[in-house]
């Protein structure tokens, strides 16, 4: 009885975490779509990681431990994951509404199967089928791609999905191995480099513009503490849970569009 109630705590934490993780992330979506009119979407990426990698390694100073190679790869799927998946969502939002780019990005969930599949040659039971076309069906009808609306920053988009459901995926099997701050710190510094790489063959400048400043601290902030909500999350609940719960921030999205739109 008390193991029964224990998990059900532990679900519960993992679901608050999650909806307090979309509630951040929709202001960190919100900020980034606001400041991306003055820098380019490589040089946010790579300010935030820096940002993110300052606040971590006194957490983890002197407790770095060595991993073999299997939790290495990991890691490393995980990162290259999460950046393909900012990357693109940010590209997403200078095109396309917030709350469409959003709802493409939570589409990480549908995505999962797939990632499962791809990774541990895991087929997806027939049983789940009908759930993730009903999934995909109902995307479709908010985004209406018709010949009329269609948009190829919605295929961006929805390339943040596949990202981001790598990371979910690879987040959860690191879990249980190492602490959310290795995790978070082994992104945070794949995403610096593979960011600053981008710039470099843009050749855009690394200096931001003064009046970028607060936006960016504002995504800075947001995204470091949406992403120790994210990760924590996973410690708790598991993806099946965890993946749907984070569809709040969808909700989310849309209310802070409506605001923008009124004033």
């Amino acid at each position: 009885m008390s193991l029964e109630l224990n998990e059900k705590q532990r679900l519960k934490k993992g679901i608050l975490l999650t909806i307090a993780y979309a509630f951040v992330m929709s202001v960190t979506g919100l900020a980034a779509k606001q400041v991306q009119t003055t820098i380019a979407v490589p040089v946010l990426v790579f300010w935030q990681s820096i940002f993110c990698v300052a606040v971590l390694y006194p957490q983890l100073r002197g407790r770095w431990q060595r991993r073999p190679i299997a939790i290495w790869k990991i890691h490393f799927l995980r990162s290259v994951g999460g950046f393909t998946g900012f990357l693109f969502y940010y590209w997403a939002l200078n095109h396309i509404p917030l709350v469409e780019a959003t709802l493409l990005r939570y589409c990480a969930p549908l995505c999962v199967p797939l990632v499962v599949f791809i990774m541990h040659k895991v087929a997806v039971p027939s049983a789940r089928w009908v759930p993730l076309v009903i999934g995909f069906i109902g995307v479709a009808c908010i985004i209406q791609p018709t010949p009329e609306h269609l948009n190829p920053w919605h295929l961006i988009g929805f390339l943040s999905a596949i990202g981001l459901a790598f990371s979910m995926v690879t987040t959860r099997m690191l879990s249980h191995q190492v602490s959310g701050q290795e995790t978070m710190m082994i992104y945070f510094l794949i995403s610096a480099g593979l960011s600053f790489c981008l710039v470099l063959i843009q050749g855009d400048s690394l200096l931001l513009p003064m009046a970028s400043w607060p936006l960016v601290a504002v995504v800075c902030i947001t995204l470091y503490v949406g992403m120790f909500l994210y990760t924590k999350a996973y410690t708790y609940a598991p993806a099946s849970v965890v993946s749907p719960v984070s569809y709040a921030g969808v909700v989310f999205s849309g209310l802070w569009g409506w605001i923008v739109m009124v004033k």
